[in-house]
C-alpha cells in the first residue's frame, strides 16, 4: 500500500498516520480477537483504547513503528506487537517488511530472528558494553533535537534506526550498543515487543532513574526515559547522559 497511500495529520505535522496504518491495524486486531476472545487489545490507531487493569492479558500493537521512515520508504520502519501479562513483557515480535525479517521472544523464550528465506536462529548472548572505544548510540531525531548537548558527548558513535524494534534488531546483530529515549511519554506501544525480545536476549532494560521499565496499565505513556543496551548500557547512561539532563 506504501506507493500512492493517503496520509493524514493525528495531533500535528510530527504525527502523521497512513491508511496502511489504519488497515494493518484492524487485520491485526482482528485476528487477535478471534482467537484471543478474552484479551485486551490495544493499537495505537484504536479510535477508543480498551481499558486494561494489572490482571489483564494485553496485546499492545504498533501497525506501522516509524511512519515517517514508512512514508520515505528509507527500510527503518516495523509491525509490532507485545503481550503483556501482570504488567511485565512476556513475549514480543518485530517485523521489518522491506528486509523481511522477524525478531520474536521473551523472558524464558529466549530471543529469534527470522530471515525472509531460512529457518529462525536464537541469538546467543550479546556481549557486554565494551569499554575504551566509542559507545554506538541510538537516539531519535526529535530527542537529538530536544537535547542538543548530545551532540558534543565524546566517544559516540551514532547510529541511525527508525522503529524501536529495529533498534533492539541492531543491538542483537552487532550494530550498535545502547538506545536512549530521554524526552519521556514513549508510549507502551512501542516498547513492549522490543522490550520482550530484549530481555529474552539478556540486554538491560531500564531508565536514568530506575533499574526497570514499568508498564504502568491502564496509562498507555511512559514517565521518564528508557534505555536498552547491552550489560553495563544503564551505569554508562547514567554517568554520560544523566549529567547532561540535569538530574544530578
Amino acid at each position: 500500500m506504501r506507493e500512492g497511500v493517503s496520509i493524514r495529520e493525528k495531533s500535528g505535522p510530527q504525527d502523521r498516520v497512513t491508511e496502511a496504518d489504519v488497515e494493518l491495524s484492524r487485520l491485526i486486531s482482528t485476528e487477535l480477537r478471534d482467537r484471543f476472545p478474552g484479551d485486551v487489545i490495544i493499537s495505537e490507531e484504536d479510535s477508543h483504547h480498551q481499558h486494561a487493569s494489572a490482571s489483564d492479558r494485553t496485546w499492545l500493537i504498533d501497525p506501522i513503528d516509524g511512519t515517517d521512515n514508512y512514508i520515505r520508504n528509507d527500510g527503518q520502519y516495523a509491525v509490532m506487537i507485545g503481550l503483556i501479562v501482570n504488567l511485565h513483557p512476556v513475549f514480543g515480535w518485530a517485523y521489518g517488511p522491506a528486509s523481511g525479517d522477524s525478531y520474536f521472544g521473551g523472558p524464558g523464550y529466549g530471543a529469534w530472528r527470522k530471515q525472509a528465506t531460512g529457518q529462525a536462529e536464537r541469538y546467543q548472548a550479546v556481549a557486554t558494553l565494551a569499554a575504551g572505544r566509542p559507545t554506538r548510540l541510538m537516539m531519535g531525531f526529535r530527542d537529538r533535537k530536544s537535547h542538543p548537548w548530545v551532540n558534543e558527548l565524546p566517544q559516540i558513535d551514532w547510529v541511525k534506526s527508525g522503529s524501536v524494534g529495529l533498534k533492539v534488531a541492531k543491538i542483537l546483530n552487532d550494530q550498535a550498543d545502547v538506545f536512549a529515549h530521554l524526552s519521556g511519554k514513549l508510549k507502551v506501544w512501542d516498547t513492549a515487543g522490543p522490550v520482550a525480545i530484549a530481555l529474552a536476549a539478556g540486554l538491560e532494560v531500564g531508565q536514568l532513574e530506575t533499574d526497570a521499565l514499568a508498564f504502568p496499565l491502564p496509562r498507555l505513556e511512559h514517565e521518564g526515559s528508557v534505555i536498552i543496551g547491552r550489560q553495563g548500557s544503564l551505569a554508562w547512561s547514567r554517568a554520560i547522559l544523566l549529567r547532561g539532563t540535569g538530574q544530578q
